[in-house]
């Protein structure tokens, strides 16, 4: 590495690298359609079947399980293209097993051809399996989704292993004229589970035909907004509670069809797919006042362009990171904050947004958040909560390369320790095993000693991140959402820096003053945890720290702040007559065209935003063995 990458951690974080992990996929599939090529050679080289179809062995094993593998883990979709040129291979065997034993009549050489033709069928099967594409909950007057009546995926297991007894009821002469139903049940599967989709399409034609209608009756006030795929639901989640006790009807319109089944668990509020731009006016009421956005994804610039809306962002937390002040916010009429320190946030980096845009309504999630109490002095118990890396340098504050250490520090003073990494990072390996690292420190200490500490399972999905705030008596953390909501109990918290001096941190992120930072190089760990942990000194100043950032509301029905502010912007704060009555030039254009396939989605690409949510997830990608 040279002098100059040394000192730039963008250059090194974008370096690139061999996507080897790709590449043994396209290898494993390579070696199994060259195995499976090789029974059909040896047959049409005169080797005797039962030794020319051992080959075909290895990629029928690994088709079957990884069709049992989908079926188990409920997946609804195939990766057929990546396999089908194996299964056509396959579907063969049948046919070269017949000729090479040479005593086949003429029903059996049918049979033999319909085995050759059930994996063309599946491509059909395939492309009309997800049916329906209208997704709607909870929407009187519309149905709602009404999934396959089996999971397309068993055809194709079926396929295969109808294929794999037939090939071998022919090694041991059992008449092939004698095996005709067996594809013709294949067939028959996939014929029906093609009907059945049609017939879900046909459904999916009816329903978008009274959507308008529907939502129409209901007369939603305002509409939540999610434009990003599965993966990052708890954007969502972390809102509609409040957003409920409004007390309007409203609707909830997805833009990613894999985010439906996560967004319709946490509400009993109607939730509408709406895949295309102009697929939005199908929902875009009278009624509706207002739209709430919870991130700042590209997508957003489509329902913004309703000029009769009010437009409030959201967001889905509240830090000194960058997308904390990300320009693309000042796109929204409104930008719901917790406290001033986010207004100057925005300035004192230079964007730029009308003050009367903002509100500060507070924080309303963390009004669950204990408050500091006599039991939490003095220190026996610590939260080690890191952010994740980020998809940028710019966004990368995670601390996992030194959280061994920290957590080590930890344990040699005795404290009891809850470690709670973010999700997304398991996603990082060189993270992962620094997740794996603590995990195994803690154990070892759990089996050693009295102590108990709470990670994995236990701190991660049995309780959430407040419940770990509610755990804990200190928190040790980075620049990370997670920070401001611990800021309202009234407890110490250290931050760890790992770009920068302490001078220069606390000068880029104001909440550090209130906190005990902590270099990357552990400098002074030592003195910083006997603060944290001992004397305490910034008690004082992290009260002033808890206005500035929550805002000056007490702790009694904190929660009313937003739910009043949104609900004033609801039914009180609308926008003039004419921009209720506007439609602009661009937007019908932009409409014109999607509907003729011209672009629609083109505005997405055209509008990306600066800096995108979190993480903007994405569909689970099949297994590959």
């Amino acid at each position: 590495m040279t002098q100059t990458e040394s000192k730039n951690p963008s250059a090194e974080r974008h370096r690139m690298v061999m996507p080897w992990q790709r590449m043994a996929g396209l290898r494993r599939r390579l070696t199994q359609t060259t195995v499976a090529i090789v029974p059909l050679a040896l047959l049409a080289m005169g080797v005797h079947p039962a030794i020319a179809v051992i080959p075909a062995i290895y990629p029928f094993f690994i088709l079957i399980r990884r069709g049992y593998r989908r079926l188990r883990r409920h997946v609804g979709r195939t990766a057929l293209a990546g396999e089908h040129g194996i299964r056509l291979l396959l579907g063969l065997l049948p046919l070269g097993i017949c000729w090479a034993q040479g005593t086949t009549g003429p029903l059996g050489w049918v049979t033999t051809f319909l085995f050759a033709l059930v994996p063309l069928s599946e491509p059909v099967v395939t492309r009309v399996a997800p049916g329906r594409k209208l997704r709607v909950a909870n929407l009187p007057g519309i149905p709602d989704h009404r999934g396959p009546a089996f999971p397309v995926n068993l055809v194709l297991v079926v396929d295969l292993a109808l294929t794999a007894l037939a090939s071998l009821l022919l090694l041991v002469h059992v008449p092939a004229g004698a095996l005709v139903p067996l594809p013709l049940i294949a067939l028959a599967i996939a014929g029906y589970h093609a009907l059945d989709s049609f017939r879900r399409v046909r459904d999916s034609v009816n329903a978008d035909n009274n959507l308008y209608g529907a939502v129409e009756a209901l007369a939603p006030k305002f509409v939540l907004y999610y434009g990003v795929p599965a993966g990052s639901a708890y954007q969502v989640g972390m809102w509609i509670e409040y957003l409920e006790r409004i007390g309007e009807p409203f609707i909830v319109v997805l833009r990613k069809t894999s985010a439906f089944r996560e967004i319709t668990r946490l509400t009993d509020a109607p939730v509408v797919v709406r895949t295309n731009i102009w697929q939005l006016d199908d929902v875009i009421t009278p009624s509706i006042t207002t739209a709430f956005y919870v991130n700042n994804s590209a997508p957003n610039v489509h329902l913004v362009r309703y000029p009769q809306i009010t437009h409030v962002q959201l967001l889905h937390g509240d830090s000194d990171k960058a997308s904390s002040f990300n320009p693309v916010t000042a796109l929204y009429d409104r930008i719901f904050v917790a406290g001033q320190a986010a207004i100057d946030r925005y300035e004192n980096n230079g964007v730029e947004i009308p003050q009367e845009k903002f509100t500060i309504v507070g924080r309303p999630q963390v009004e669950t958040v204990e408050q500091q109490g006599p039991e939490n002095i003095p220190v026996r118990t610590v939260l080690y909560a890191p952010t994740w890396e980020g998809h940028y340098a710019d966004t990368n504050y995670g601390s996992l390369p030194v959280g061994p250490h920290i957590v080590r520090a930890l344990l040699e003073r005795g404290m009891t320790v809850v470690f709670r990494p973010h999700p997304f990072s398991y996603r990082n390996p060189e993270a992962a095993q620094n997740i794996n690292a603590i995990k195994q420190m803690l154990r070892e200490d759990a089996e050693s000693g009295s102590r108990e500490h709470l990670w994995g399972h236990a701190a991660e999905k049995e309780l959430d991140a407040f419940g770990c705030f509610n755990a804990a008596d200190a928190m040790i953390s980075d620049v990370s959402s997670v920070v401001p909501d611990f800021l309202y109990s009234g407890k110490p918290y250290g931050l760890v820096t790992m770009s920068y001096t302490v001078a220069e941190f606390e000068r880029m992120f104001p909440l550090a003053r209130s906190a005990y930072v902590i270099p990357k190089d552990l400098s002074n760990l030592d003195e910083m945890l006997d603060q944290l942990l001992v004397t305490d000194p910034k008690a004082e100043a992290r009260k002033q720290t808890r206005v500035d950032y929550l805002g000056p509301f007490p702790a009694e029905n904190y929660a009313d702040a937003f739910v009043g502010a949104a609900r004033n912007v609801v039914l009180h704060d609308r926008k003039p007559v004419a921009a209720q009555n506007a439609r602009t030039e661009g937007a019908d254009e932009g409409v014109a065209d999607s509907r003729m396939g011209g672009g629609g989605e083109s505005a997405e690409d055209a509008t990306r935003a600066l800096d995108g949510p979190e993480d903007p997830g994405a569909d689970s990608a099949d297994e590959d063995d």
